[in-house]
């Protein structure tokens, strides 16, 4: 048995099978130069991955800041910079990534760490990238695309996504821009306008002894369009008892759920609490 090794670098072993008789001199000296001729392509190549790999993570923290790099990184990825791309950002780091891998395969995609999240960016990501992610213990958002140009544009929707995903837990644990209904429109407003508290009347329920039901009776209540016998059946309630909740809100606040304009500022308030709840 020889050791394979650069250096201080242990990278192997190479296993010799002698036969009846032992080794010559001569035969031991070309086992030792075959075995640093391993070691040396074998650094070589780690090397060359290593270097590669610190050429694209410079690359996508450019591209993800918004720079025009989507040629060097088609170039350095060796995909194309057109055609079918999805970028997902994750609360954790590399373990995401690395559990993907051992079930994908490790030439579709590629990520980057950031503080206390990870970003993958993935070619022709199958339908089921956003269960496979979740599988990987990921949980944030996940944004379609179709040209490298437009990495920086799918991480702010992925970002998004994630928010919404946080706000709201039956979105799943990675929520997928485009899938999103009317959370993704309030959100981007909702960001894009600085991330305010929102003024709004369901304010008053925060501090009410009662709030954290009646905040779960309300959004029942408007999920369900309105419906209290739908609702009440999702809360397993009875619907009186739906119906004195849903009262006990209107004389808190002030609202009147017979009147549509009321319906809508409960339910944008609502999504607007929930974002600000979970805007960090």
């Amino acid at each position: 048995m020889l050791p394979i090794r650069h250096g201080d670098v242990l990278l192997g072993f190479l296993w010799v099978i002698v036969g009846d008789r032992e080794l010559t001199d001569a035969e031991r000296e070309a086992i030792t130069r075959g075995g640093a001729e391993v070691a040396n392509n074998l650094w070589g190549r780690l090397r060359e991955v290593d270097e590669r790999r610190a050429r694209v993570n410079a690359l996508l923290a450019r591209a993800f800041t918004g720079e025009d790099v989507a040629t060097d990184l088609a170039s350095a990825l060796r995909w194309p910079p057109s055609g079918a791309y999805a970028v997902a950002v994750s609360a954790g780091g590399d373990e995401i990534a690395e559990r993907l891998r051992r079930r994908r395969g490790a030439a579709d995609f590629t990520w980057l760490t950031q503080d206390d999240r990870v970003v993958i960016l993935a070619r022709d990501p199958a339908p089921s990238l956003a269960t496979e992610l979740a599988t990987a213990g990921a949980t944030g958002g996940l944004c379609t695309f179709t040209a490298l140009a437009g990495t920086h544009e799918a991480l702010r929707h992925a970002e998004l996504a994630a928010l919404c995903a946080r706000a709201d837990r039956a979105l799943g644990p990675i929520a997928t821009w485009g899938k999103l209904g009317s959370w993704g429109l309030v959100a981007e407003l909702w960001v894009g306008a600085g991330r305010p508290l929102p003024v709004s009347p369901l304010l008053t329920l925060t501090t009410h002894r009662r709030g954290d039901q009646l905040f779960e009776a309300l959004t029942a209540f408007l999920d369900a369009g309105g419906d209290v016998a739908a609702a009440a059946k999702a809360l397993h309630l009875h619907r009186a008892s739906l119906y004195r909740r849903i009262q006990r809100i209107e004389e808190a606040t002030g609202l009147d759920f017979s009147r549509g304009d009321d319906v809508l500022t409960a339910h944008l308030g609502l999504r607007l609490l929930r974002l600000y709840e979970a805007r960090s």
